[in-house]
């Protein structure tokens, strides 16, 4: 039961670097009416075939029909198992990451023959948007799970923020992408890891949401 959270989403290495589960995630950003970030909420509808798999895996009773204490289990293995893993949520201050608070708990439910996990991580420190803008995505750097944000902007939601807020979305060009991956690790020594100096070909290639509610000029 646990390998299913740990190994499918968990557990993934750089030679194994291309997706095995596949995520449409919908991602809410919530802050209040002085324009303060307090937190990221992910809703993610998991890939039938990984939904499948957990039915068979957690349906402990065998009834075909996950119940609510096989949904928190799941929800429960999953948190744990992706914790190491930054919860595939990052926010990003110019070239710092946002500190984020873990989760409580990851709540799961089954609809449509697909798993549907939601959370929320409060920011953990005091971010004012009128100020400073954010950057906010989600992705596995070990290319493991990929995350598809249907709809683009409309995919990213504000909450509690004021009307005057504004986003874009950055959806990175593959081709350029791939080549500034190739330039980061071309300067690499022949022991140094890719992954470490070089970073990660997901980072290069993650879509991002920059939010900001500062007036325009």
């Amino acid at each position: 039961m646990a390998g299913l959270a740990t190994v499918g989403m968990g557990l993934a290495t750089p030679a194994a670097a291309h997706p095995h589960v596949f995520i449409q995630s919908h991602v809410e950003l919530v802050g209040d009416d002085t324009g303060r970030f307090v937190s990221i909420r992910n809703v993610w509808r998991m890939d039938e075939l990984f939904s499948s798999s957990v039915v068979i895996d957690f349906d402990a009773n065998a009834t075909g029909v996950l119940e609510a204490e096989e949904l928190d289990a799941i929800g429960e293995t999953i948190r744990e198992s992706i914790a190491e893993w930054g919860f595939y949520t990052f926010a990003e201050l110019g070239v710092r990451d946002v500190k984020l608070k873990d989760p409580e708990k990851v709540h799961a439910l089954f609809q449509d023959g697909q798993l549907i996990l939601f959370f929320e991580m409060p920011v953990d420190e005091a971010i004012d948007l009128t100020t400073q803008s954010v950057k906010v995505s989600n992705f596995d750097e070990s290319f493991f799970v990929a995350f598809d944000f249907t709809g683009g902007a409309e995919a990213f939601q504000l909450v509690g923020l004021p009307g005057t807020c504004r986003k874009a979305l950055n959806v990175p060009d593959e081709d350029e992408a791939a080549a500034r991956w190739m330039d980061e690790i071309a300067t690499l020594g022949p022991d140094e890891a890719v992954g470490e100096e070089g970073g990660a070909f997901a980072d290069v290639m993650a879509t991002r949401l920059e939010l900001t509610c500062a007036a325009e000029s």
